[in-house]
């Protein structure tokens, strides 16, 4: 099972989805953004800028997750093309490379419903961003390990 690249870098990716959302999920609590990251899946998902309720916030979670394990594997079929050094900063470049490509495909699409884009929920973002990437390389970089030893 540890031996299949795409299936760690899926495996990755979630965990790296999972902890971004808890973490987003207690931003919102503490009203540090109005623009968690389940909320922009809702968005891109439904097509619409209204997404309240429980089955959008199910659907926005779901396919954050599904995202962020999609994303997990470009990692993890970057992972070889990389020295194993610094991995985990290799993990936060990516993932701050990704946030910027988003944010500029919703200011050059003009996403309704994510633009304009508050700074508190930038800030926020990056932050999560930067817990994907940390958490995505430290799983797929121990994945990774256990493949090599099997």
């Amino acid at each position: 099972m540890l031996q299949d690249r795409l299936l760690r870098g899926f495996l990755a990716g979630l965990t790296g989805g999972i902890v971004m959302n808890l973490y987003s999920f207690i931003l919102v609590a503490l009203n540090w953004t109005e623009m968690p990251f389940y909320k922009w899946a809702a968005i891109i998902i439904l097509g619409k800028d209204d997404v309240g309720g429980t089955i959008a916030v199910v659907l926005g979670v779901i396919g954050h997750l599904i995202f962020t394990s999609l994303i997990g594997i470009g990692f993890s079929y970057l992972i070889p093309r990389l020295e194993s050094r610094y991995l985990l900063f290799k993990g936060w470049v990516y993932a701050i490379c990704v946030w910027f490509v988003i944010y500029g495909f919703s200011m050059l699409f003009k996403v309704q419903g994510i633009i304009p884009i508050l700074p508190k929920t930038a800030v926020s973002n990056f932050f999560g961003a930067s817990i994907y990437g940390l958490v995505t390389a430290f799983v797929a970089g121990r994945l990774e390990e256990k493949s090599v030893l099997k």
